[in-house]
């Protein structure tokens, strides 16, 4: 073998190395399929959180706590709105203050203090009133005047039950009347209704009283009044028919106030 064909099999055999190491460095489907698999399982083990903020978590946790604490108040003002105390009776308290009466006198101290309440005791040395804060007990050397708030009223009742008279169309009623009150009663007058079974009203009349005569401011002169601790006579007649037996039988007393 000469040195040129020695030469020529050296490089024919260099070349067909060099070709062969090409090819098994080109990719197999085998190997693309590694290659994505790697790739993937980089993807899911580095990235699983790269894109999502730690502050949403702080977010999210204060939120919580903020919708706790408005929780928190709601059950506090539900409580407060439920809470009523069972010793407390709103009714009958209520029904002390329609029931108590106003004040009756007015109690001025020689102070210039001035008491409301009503006296309840009169003592040789002192009274015992009733005021809104409670009671009192004051020394008569330390009062000045006493005034009363309530005006005196008339207060007319019957005396009695009266007499009472059939005929056969009409009724004769009679009897006294007392003016118990402190004040004088102008214009007393009786009425005196019948009725019948089913409350309806047969007939129905008045008659006014005999008193004493007086004159008032305006000129008139009346003998229908009846002063304080005074009595009167009355006689009245009421008329009535056949046709409605009567069932029975109510009277009444009305007066007026002039000065």
């Amino acid at each position: 073998m000469n040195k040129y064909s020695y030469t020529f099999i050296v490089l024919t055999i260099s070349l067909f190395f060099t070709d062969c190491g090409k090819k098994t460095k080109e990719p197999t489907p085998d190997s693309n399929i590694t290659s994505e698999e790697n790739t993937s399982d980089d993807i899911i083990i580095k990235d699983p959180y790269k894109d999502i903020s730690t502050n949403q978590f702080y977010e999210l946790e204060e939120s919580l706590e903020s919708i706790q604490k408005q929780i928190d108040e709601l059950k506090i003002r539900v409580t407060e709105y439920d809470y009523d105390p069972q010793g407390i009776n709103y009714t009958e308290k209520l029904k002390q203050l329609i029931d108590k009466p106003p004040p009756a006198h007015k109690i001025i101290l020689k102070n210039n203090t001035v008491i409301e309440g009503t006296i309840v005791k009169d003592l040789i040395n002192s009274i015992m009133v009733i005021t809104d804060v409670g009671q009192l007990n004051i020394d008569k050397k330390d009062i000045e005047l006493i005034e009363d708030f309530i005006l005196p009223v008339p207060d007319i009742v019957f005396i009695g039950n009266g007499g009472e008279q059939v005929f056969e169309d009409h009724y004769i009623f009679t009897g006294r009347v007392l003016n118990q009150g402190q004040r004088r009663g102008d214009f007393v007058r009786i009425i005196y209704q019948l009725w019948a079974e089913n409350t309806e009203i047969i007939n129905s009349d008045s008659i006014f009283i005999a008193g004493k005569e007086i004159m008032y401011k305006s000129g008139i002169t009346t003998d229908t009044s009846l002063g304080s601790n005074q009595s009167a006579y009355f006689e009245l007649q009421v008329d009535i028919t056949n046709d409605v037996p009567i069932s029975y039988i109510t009277r009444e007393i009305r007066w007026e106030l002039y000065d």
